[in-house]
């Protein structure tokens, strides 16, 4: 069952000037992530469609970012390049408070935008949730 859906679409171009600062690095971007963009040489396309899918889970587990972090979303692939997720903290007791089992993440991205997309499902708890 679905239980959250969210998307996001940013510019490349303000991430792009965003990367100019190390201090939006460290606070948007685990070390893990970090790391693939060293791979990627910084790309700023690469960079945005990580943004815009942490984003995207944000919204799925329904609280945006302020009741969770940035650093409690980390972006990462598998051997074949798909995309997953890995939560914790706050970001991980939201999902498990409402049943979610996994996240589906999509990443997308030309020249200009990047978009992700991100579906939670699992069985929802029964009873009031956050």
């Amino acid at each position: 069952m679905i239980l959250g859906i969210g998307l996001d679409l940013i510019e490349t171009a303000r991430v792009k000037r965003s990367l100019e600062n190390p201090g939006f690095i460290k606070k948007v971007f685990t070390a893990g992530e970090q790391e693939y963009l060293q791979k990627r040489s910084g790309n700023a396309q690469s960079a945005a469609g990580i943004f815009a899918a942490k984003e995207a889970v944000s919204k799925a587990l329904g609280t945006g970012f302020g009741p969770i972090s940035l650093q409690e979303v980390e972006i990462m692939w598998n051997e074949n390049g798909k995309p997953g997720v890995r939560l914790t903290g706050a970001a991980l007791k939201r999902m498990q408070d409402m049943g979610g089992r996994r996240i589906l993440v999509s990443i997308t991205h030309i020249r200009e935008l990047a978009a992700a997309q991100a579906v939670i499902d699992g069985e929802p708890i029964k009873g009031p949730t956050r």
